[in-house]
């Protein structure tokens, strides 16, 4: 199948069909009922509708179709399952269980269609263990998926994330000549982008778990592609999540060792934090923005400029964001807990 349209032009392709189709979208569900209510462990304070993603997820996929050549079919389909998944949990809450198994179901594809991760390279050595590689290539693919839903509660900001890594990952890929996973990349970008015109704060729609999922599953296949085909190392996709990373994995992992319930809701991540401190969710949205600019791009160049640093570079990111994300934890500490 030839795309009728040049790779690089599913950005602005997406980036149109989004922005018409969000706006319908959302006058259908507010018809609908289909809206999120405030409450003590959400971060917004007047009724919006949710399921926006179901604008992105068309968007992304007329895209890919139009402009690849060929279309990149992993992607297309981990989108179209994990929209389904997203789009039946914003009807009807599903059993945490239901969710697993077909997320686990979309790694499980993606390491049958891409084939196993056989290496990883830390400085000047490559470490040759596919018995656990692969694995823990699975094990990333759902966490890349449920950490992008756990950080969709701010207006705007799993947009902006959408968009920045819809761009690194395209231009990575471009880099490496793997036209149709950029074409795909670029997509993403621009279905994100068409979509945070109408969830920039303040928030006249939100992305549901339709959208986060979708964000989630496509970061997922690129990164895990990335690593198969050594078109982007694990260190360098790491570093380009690494601001969505290690806040859900921190505060993941503070929940979990404090013996708390880590898989309710609740409101501990460092975004917000922040916004029961008394931020704003435009003041929160610009913070992750800026630090993807100044300290994210800045490292993901050096890792393509630099690949034998690649694993460093990424440790010395991932130890830099922690200690901000330990700051705004310990600096919010007495605000929050009045609010938990």
């Amino acid at each position: 199948m030839t795309g009728l349209l040049p790779g690089w032009l599913s950005l602005p392709v997406a980036f149109i069909l989004a922005c018409a189709l969000t706006p319908l979208l959302r006058h259908w569900l507010l018809r609908k009922n289909l809206v999120d209510l405030p409450g003590d462990r959400r971060s917004h304070t007047v009724p919006t509708p949710r399921g926006g993603g179901l604008a992105i997820a068309v968007a992304l996929l007329l895209a890919v179709i139009l402009a690849g050549d060929p279309p990149w079919w992993p992607g297309l389909l981990a989108v179209a399952v994990l929209a389904v998944l997203g789009g039946l949990d914003d009807r009807a809450e599903l059993h945490p269980g239901v969710r697993l198994v077909v997320q686990s179901a979309v790694a499980l594809f993606g390491l049958w269609w891409f084939g196993p991760v056989t290496l990883v390279a830390v400085v000047e050595h490559a470490f040759h263990w596919p018995w656990l590689w692969t694995p823990l290539a699975g094990i990333a693919v759902v966490w890349l998926i449920n950490l992008h839903n756990f950080m969709d509660g701010s207006d705007g900001l799993a947009a902006m994330q959408g968009v920045w890594s819809g761009l690194g990952f395209a231009a990575v890929m471009w880099l490496h000549d793997q036209a149709a996973a950029a074409t795909f990349a670029l997509a993403m970008a621009g279905g994100f982008a068409g979509f945070l015109l109408w969830n920039r704060p303040p928030a006249r729609i939100f992305m549901g778990d339709v959208g986060s999922m979708v964000l989630g599953g496509s970061v997922a296949m690129l990164a895990l592609f990335g690593a198969v085909s050594g078109a982007v190392s694990v260190w360098g996709s790491l570093i380009l999540t690494s601001v969505f990373v290690v806040d859900a994995t921190a505060t993941l992992a503070r929940r979990v060792g404090r013996g708390e319930r880590w898989y309710t809701a609740h409101r501990q991540h460092a975004y917000q934090r922040l916004i029961v401190a008394g931020w704003s969710h435009g003041q929160v949205l610009a913070l992750y923005a800026v630090t993807n600019l100044l300290l994210v791009m800045p490292a993901a160049w050096a890792a393509v400029a630099y690949p034998e640093l690649g694993a460093v570079i990424a440790i010395g990111l991932i130890v830099l964001l922690a200690g901000g994300w330990w700051v705004i934890q310990s600096a919010t500490t007495t605000e929050n807990q009045r609010h938990e």
